[in-house]
């Protein structure tokens, strides 16, 4: 149960950053989410809003299944992205408080992100 709660922590962005096996874990997980998500995304451009009027796009995005899957969809992307940027920041990055500094400021643009869709679906 422990496990689930500190998954669902990061996904959100309120555990520490990972390190060695975890990260490398959540890097394969995350991407095979995206990989699920990603086939279904481009499922629906091309068969259901290809041509799509606004109202048909909005009607479309306030369907439960549609809202939960494109947030999660924007949920893993935005994570799957700032452990790619956690590696290459630790690769490249020699101080080691600029590589927190950016690593926050990563994180915190991944948050704003996931808020804004969100608030965003909830909208619709």
């Amino acid at each position: 149960m422990m496990g689930v709660i500190i998954k669902v922590r990061r996904l959100f962005g309120l555990a520490p950053f990972e390190h060695d096996s975890d990260h490398w874990k959540s890097q394969r997980s995350s991407a095979i989410a995206l990989f699920i998500l990603g086939y279904w995304f481009v499922y629906q451009l091309l068969f259901f809003i290809n041509d799509a009027s606004i109202t048909d796009i909005q009607q479309w995005m306030a369907q439960p299944l549609n809202s939960v899957l494109l947030a999660l969809t924007v949920l893993y992307t935005f994570y799957h992205s700032e452990l790619g940027l956690q590696v290459i920041t630790e690769d490249y990055i020699e101080s080691k408080s600029t590589q927190i500094t950016i690593l926050y400021l990563v994180r915190t643009i991944r948050l704003f992100v996931i808020v804004l869709t969100f608030i965003s679906l909830m909208r619709i």
